[in-house]
């Protein structure tokens, strides 16, 4: 039976024909960069977001470059009947085969396994020729079940919703002023992306929330409370890119401080929000001060709030430009080396994003229709003389030839 799901899962051992048809996406070269050395890789990120096509991806690199099919094995754990093929490393290896020749493991969700942290450390203390690579949803479970286990064993990737040229690419043909307005509606999952008509954008992202709420929040966190959860998750997606109020939050929702922390940090950990902190020289001051929140898709946000109103009929669209611009900010990230914060002074100057990398620190303002210098980058090039200032509107979008990584 095993044997059985197996190849229907990887349809290439049987079909020479056969073809994958998906877009590449950015990170995919940096993915590459890192199939050939002996760390298992993971692909972290939220539900629908593309990890499996990026695996399919490099299952078709290896492929057209003559790996053998019998060198290639692909699982996809949403099948509960190939989890006992894991709980033995003796026999795992033996449906591996034997042969001198490296072998590629890609493992699909795989914090549906009880122990997998510990069942990759035994099979990559063995010393094999084996390339791992795996992928889950929910960040709290993979991290729960790793841990300790694939230290210095692994390396981690967060796979984002698409950036806007991958935008551009998936719903092509489409004018780039088209792709910012249908992003700030409707988000940048690629099924989404992929739609036309607006209602069959809405039912994706209705999938979208609902497969959420579903397998991380009740089969996996098993959140006791949905309805609290979801009343938290609309208080929550209308603070989004404003500064933090977790007593608000707890009033408002009649429920305890501790219960508000562990909601935001379900939040987070299954990639649908992030905080960033205020900027300053000593972090320990920083992390203990205010915070701002984002939602990492717009489309969530607004089906949450139930707000697909068009742009022009919004009071929120320069929140919603600020939080798409944020979403690009990290979506370029890809080894997640970038230390993004805002600053706010305690007369409220402020800037949007302090973005560190490299040792270059820059202040960004994040404007829809305003390129016009603000009175904040003044303060701050005082306070932090060689700071780069930069203002982004969203005309930098319409042209073709501004660069905004």
């Amino acid at each position: 039976m095993i044997r059985e799901i197996f190849l229907l899962q990887n349809p290439w051992r049987e079909n020479q024909d056969y073809t994958f048809n998906l877009k590449k996406r950015d990170i995919f070269d940096t993915l590459l960069n890192n199939l050939d050395n002996e760390l298992i890789l993971g692909l972290i990120g939220s539900r629908q977001v593309g990890k499996s096509s990026l695996i399919y991806l490099l299952i078709e690199h290896l492929l057209k470059n003559k790996v053998s099919v019998n060198d290639i094995f692909y699982f996809n754990l949403d099948d509960l009947q190939l989890h006992s093929l894991f709980s033995s490393v003796p026999e795992f290896i033996q449906f591996m085969g034997t042969g001198n020749k490296r072998k590629y493991i890609f493992i699909d969700g795989i914090q549906r396994l009880s122990s997998p942290g510990l069942f990759l450390k035994e099979i990559f203390d063995l010393k094999r020729n084996l390339k791992i690579v795996y992928s889950g949803s929910s960040q709290l479970e993979v991290k729960a079940k790793t841990k300790e286990h694939l230290v210095g064993r692994g390396r981690v990737f967060t796979i984002h919703r698409l950036s806007f040229n991958e935008y551009l690419d998936f719903a092509s043909p489409i004018t780039r002023k088209e792709a910012v307005n249908q992003i700030l509606l409707y988000g940048s999952y690629p099924a989404v992306a992929k739609e036309k008509p607006a209602i069959n954008k809405k039912l994706r992202i209705k999938d979208v929330f609902q497969s959420y709420v579903q397998k991380d929040l009740v089969d996996f966190i098993q959140v006791k409370d949905i309805d609290k959860y979801n009343k938290f998750l609309i208080r929550v997606a209308m603070q989004s890119g404003n500064l933090l109020n977790i007593h608000s939050l707890s009033k408002s929702l009649g429920i305890s401080r501790g219960h508000v922390e562990e909601y935001l940090n379900i939040l987070e950990q299954t990639f649908i929000s992030m905080r960033i902190y205020p900027f300053h020289k000593n972090y320990n001051k920083e992390i203990t001060r205010t915070p701002k929140l984002y939602f990492l898709d717009l489309g969530l946000r607004n089906f949450i709030l139930n707000n697909f109103n068009d742009l022009e009929l919004r009071t929120d669209v320069g929140n919603l430009f600020e939080t798409f611009y944020f979403t690009e900010l990290i979506a370029q990230d890809h080894y997640g080396l970038k230390k993004i914060n805002f600053w706010r002074t305690t007369n409220k100057t402020e800037i949007d994003f302090i973005v560190l990398s490299d040792e270059r620190v820059e202040a960004i303002e994040v404007k829809w229709d305003d390129k016009k210098r603000p009175k904040s980058f003044y303060t701050i090039e005082k306070l932090y003389p060689g700071i780069k200032t930069r203002v982004v509107s969203i005309e930098d979008y319409f042209n073709s030839d501004n660069n905004l990584s």
